[in-house]
């Protein structure tokens, strides 16, 4: 007879473990100089204390417990071991301490030499095992063979006699006590054990590592992976947009050069806004955060530029209407006429807008394409900008748009500390998050999901910045890190994120 015995998994469960597993390999990943530190720290204190700590040396010896000057007679059997265990107990007696404490002339109490003394007894056995310990060699081998002698002299003087034979009882033999053993020193000092405290104190040190590790990464609002990010956005990552590092003086937002990750990913974010529009079409398009600082503005500049790129024709409204930064990420002046312009009646909207030029002086006529990238500042700053951006003005100046480009990107303020994203997104197809990595935390995700759910918006993705390359993208076989050298005069130039990140 034959059976098949077969385990099936249920893949939501296999990968549910599996991002558990990646989770906390990327929690001791990022917290491993908390993991490493507080081992450290506990080692070096494990090491110090046992430099400080006092020498203790053992001296032992082992006593036996007879009848009648021999061994416990047979037919007593099993019924000697109390007598074992009793005599175990009256050696750690105050007399005996006493008695020691008066013929070495010590000068310390009874309570301390007792509690410096051990007695074991193993039950098979008539052994007794006397250990004393002292930071003085000569006096811990002194004093335990004092113990010896003094009980053996004890249990002599008070049961040295016996029972004799009486009304047919078999006589018992007195008891005995015997060194076997004397008093010695052990080789190796009690404490310090600073190879053993070392050891534990490393096992204890990873211990409370990884305990403070966790700790960290649970109170640890950050969000820092994009697995963290999708968990609590609940859309996915549409774009991770690298690190890169500039000058200190250096206040770009939007590079005309440069072939590296970042433009990759850029390329990356554009591919996929485009491939969101296949089923329904995606024109305008809101770029905001949940909170100040996470590089909304430089991923609209560069995302424009990148669509623009494809052959699109792409225009960039500045919605930021408190704080404009897309004016200087363009090289337009602040006090443009623009979008508040516009929406007063004071201009039109073919007067407002601003043509960037995308082609470099690098690059031959013939090889630029057909894309072209429009700007549209913010104008003189309003007492009412959330007025402003809800009103039905905006929202036929957005379908106008919408009807001459391909694409429309409005870069909005944060979500969190002000109404004006709320009140362009029930205006546009779509919106993108920023998010970045580090300085966001889960609490404003939490608090900007709520919002967006209870508001209807069609919320995109999010754009994840400032990861390093290895969460990003990574130039393979030369592709996307540099043009060849016979061809970078030709090639396009691409955009590169700013430090803003």
């Amino acid at each position: 007879m034959t059976s098949n015995w077969s385990t099936t998994v249920d893949p939501s469960e296999a990968e549910g473990i599996e991002v558990g597993l990646r989770h906390y390999i990327d929690v001791l990943r990022r917290r491993r100089w908390i993991l490493l530190s507080v081992a450290a720290i506990v080692v070096a204190a494990a090491a110090l204390f046992s430099a400080l700590q006092q020498s203790i040396y053992r001296a032992e010896s082992k006593v036996v417990i007879g009848q009648g000057g021999g061994l416990p007679q047979p037919q007593f059997g099993n019924q000697f071991g109390p007598y074992v265990a009793t005599m175990a107990d009256l050696l750690k007696s105050t007399v005996v301490a006493e008695a020691v404490i008066r013929n070495l002339e010590l000068e310390e109490s009874p309570q301390s030499l007792l509690s410096r003394t051990k007695v074991s007894s193993n039950p098979e056995t008539a052994v007794l095992n006397v250990s004393y310990d002292h930071d003085s060699q000569s006096v811990a081998r002194e004093v335990n063979g004092e113990l010896g002698l003094v009980f053996q002299q004890l249990v002599k003087a008070r049961f040295g006699e016996g029972t004799p034979a009486q009304g047919g009882q078999t006589a018992v033999p007195p008891l005995t006590v015997t060194i076997f053993d004397p008093s010695h020193v052990l080789p190796r000092k009690v404490q310090p054990r600073p190879v053993r405290n070392v050891v534990l104190a490393g096992v204890l040190g990873l211990l409370l590592g990884l305990l403070a590790a966790f700790l960290r990464d649970y109170f640890d609002r950050g969000l820092r992976t994009r697995e963290m990010v999708e968990q609590s956005y609940g859309v996915p990552v549409i774009g991770q947009i690298p690190f890169v590092k500039l000058g200190r003086r250096d206040r770009r937002v939007v590079f005309w050069e440069g072939f590296g990750d970042v433009a990759e990913a850029f390329r990356a974010l554009r591919a996929n806004l485009q491939y969101l529009g296949v089923k329904r079409p995606i024109r305008t398009i809101l770029v905001t955060s949940a909170a100040p600082n996470q590089g909304k503005t430089t991923v609209t500049a560069n995302l424009a530029v990148a669509i623009a790129r494809s052959g699109a024709t792409t225009i960039v409204i500045e919605g930021d209407l408190r704080r404009p930064r897309l004016n200087n990420a363009f090289e337009i002046g602040a006090q443009r006429p623009g979008l508040t312009s516009v929406l007063i009646g004071a201009l039109d909207i073919d007067e407002a807008i601003v043509d960037i030029p995308l082609r470099s002086s690098r690059m031959p006529a013939a090889r630029e394409r057909e894309g072209r990238l429009s700007f549209l500042p913010s104008g003189p700053q309003p007492p009412n900008p959330s007025e402003l951006l809800s009103s039905l003005q905006m929202s036929e100046l957005l379908d106008r748009l919408a009807l001459s480009y391909d694409y429309v990107l409005i870069d909005s303020p944060p979500v969190l500390p002000v109404a004006d994203a709320l009140a362009l997104a029930r205006l546009v197809d779509g919106v993108a998050i920023v998010v970045r990595r580090n300085h966001s935390t889960r609490d404003e995700a939490k608090e900007l999901r709520a919002l967006i759910e209870r508001l209807g918006i069609n919320l995109l993705g999010v754009v994840f910045t400032d990861v390093s390359s290895a969460g990003g993208y990574r130039s393979y076989g030369g592709y996307g890190d540099a043009a060849p050298e016979d061809d970078r005069t030709a090639r396009e130039p691409e955009p590169v994120a700013h430090e803003e990140f």
